[in-house]
């Protein structure tokens, strides 16, 4: 039964022709961008912002630094939580264009079929407009979900950067 996945599997990938090996593995380093992001914020940034409210609770500060602290440990923040997160847009952008690379080679394809055998063979036709539409297809797939998951992403961010200006606020 798994057999008939994975031959299923091999046998799209064949279809969309090596562009769509292109588009899968920068979805896959997208996805892996986006995981470690979202992993970080969940249990590494809640422990860095855990020590510094500590940290911040146990000193005294002279009044008029304490906007400037708060200023600098917000953007020092915001600087490790953005991490990544242009190499993530730049990989969005990207996807589309690949596939539109999938599109270009796939009508390469055709035309060349349609040179060499004129406009009888139909079937050989049709596996270049496959190789034209389905790394396409992915390309916009791939850049869709990581859009919503960029811009959820970025939503985190913005909480999490917002709670610890008012926690920084309570403690200074």
């Amino acid at each position: 039964m798994i057999d008939l996945y994975i031959d299923n599997f091999f046998n799209f990938f064949d279809k969309g022709g090596f562009v769509l090996y292109i588009v899968f593995a920068i979805a896959l380093f997208l996805w892996a961008l986006l995981i470690e992001r979202y992993i970080y914020i969940s249990f590494e940034y809640k422990k860095y912002a855990k020590a510094l409210k500590q940290d911040l609770s146990q000193k005294q500060f002279n009044q008029k630094f304490k906007e400037e602290i708060k200023k600098y440990l917000i953007e020092d923040s915001n600087i490790k939580l953005k991490s990544g997160l242009s190499f993530i847009k730049t990989l969005i952008i990207v996807c589309p264009l690949v596939g539109l690379l999938g599109t270009v080679t796939g009508m390469i394809e055709v035309f060349d079929v349609m040179a060499l055998n004129g406009t009888s063979n139909v079937k050989s036709m049709a596996n270049g407009v496959s190789m034209a539409t389905i790394p396409t297809m992915a390309g916009m797939v791939v850049a869709l979900s990581g859009i919503l998951f960029e811009k959820k992403l970025e939503l985190s961010i913005k909480y999490h950067t917002d709670k610890l200006y008012l926690e920084i606020s309570k403690v200074l």
